[in-house]
């Protein structure tokens, strides 16, 4: 008799059902949310995480396609696949989000993009009655992507992601904006993960070093000195409920205080 599922291996598939849904468009795509520890952990860094965080939404960052034409737009062909779809605003027939559905899970895809990508990819790339919401600083995502390859051998995908050190520092530049208490935590949350599992810390801390002369470094350096500098902070409380996964609840705060005090002190650095 065949084990059943864990409920991460029923997400994982459902997540890899939808990618193959995008397929088409994947190469003009960026997976830039909650699937992105997963997609490091286990085809980055190649590390058993255990209790990984995933999430039921699949958040696509869209990259600049200028003029170019598609023999079909993104919301065409998961319109053609199935996808059921549901309005942004009830009383309004677009745009639409597509959900993918299986069984008793659903994952919602949802299209985000910086204010500096075209109309003209929006219109000629995801068409025009597919939402795509616009995010401040958000073109941060999607500079240099790294290329993954997910899946079985003999069926995967490639997938583009940002690379690490961009994820963590966007994250750390937008948390405090989020006015969805339960998101805010979560952004700074995968800080934490991306500094806590990185198997190249150094490297890691390196990278983001370099982005010292960027024009929002200074709100990333804020914002962690802010929520994370020591364990009177507002962010101890916040990453709380997510590192006692890992760690006993009476070692959280100093864990929370090692993991961050590296980047602190480099991110100090003038």
């Amino acid at each position: 008799m065949a084990k059943p599922l864990s409920e991460l291996e029923r997400l994982e598939r459902v997540f890899l059902d939808t990618l193959v849904a995008l397929s088409p468009g994947l190469p003009d795509l960026v997976i830039v949310g909650g699937w992105c520890p997963y997609l490091y952990a286990t085809y980055l860094w190649r590390k058993k995480i255990p209790n990984i965080p995933t999430t039921l939404d699949v958040d696509l960052g869209v990259t600049e396609t200028g003029p170019r034409k598609f023999e079909a737009t993104v919301y065409d062909r998961l319109k053609q696949m199935g996808l059921a779809m549901e309005r942004i605003h009830e009383e309004d027939p677009e745009p639409i989000e597509f959900i993918y559905k299986k069984k008793h899970l659903e994952m919602k895809l949802e299209f985000i993009t910086s204010f500096e990508t075209s109309n003209d990819t929006l219109n000629r790339f995801l068409g025009r009655k597919l939402a795509c919401h616009r995010i401040e600083a958000f073109e941060i995502l999607l500079e240099g992507p790294l290329t993954l390859h997910v899946g079985r051998p003999q069926r995967s995908l490639a997938v583009q992601v940002p690379r690490p050190e961009l994820f963590l520092y966007h994250k750390g530049i937008t948390f405090v904006s989020r006015s969805d208490s339960m998101k805010r935590d979560k952004d700074l949350f995968y800080v934490y993960f991306i500094l806590r599992f990185s198997p190249d810390r150094s490297g890691l801390l390196e990278a983001v070093s370099r982005l010292k002369p960027h024009e929002y470094f200074g709100t990333f350096r804020r914002n962690l000195v802010d929520y994370v500098a020591d364990p009177s902070r507002q962010g101890y409380l916040m990453l709380r409920p997510f590192v006692s996964r890992w760690v006993e609840e009476r070692n959280v705060n100093k864990e929370i205080e090692e993991t961050f005090q590296d980047l602190l002190q480099e991110i100090a650095r003038v």
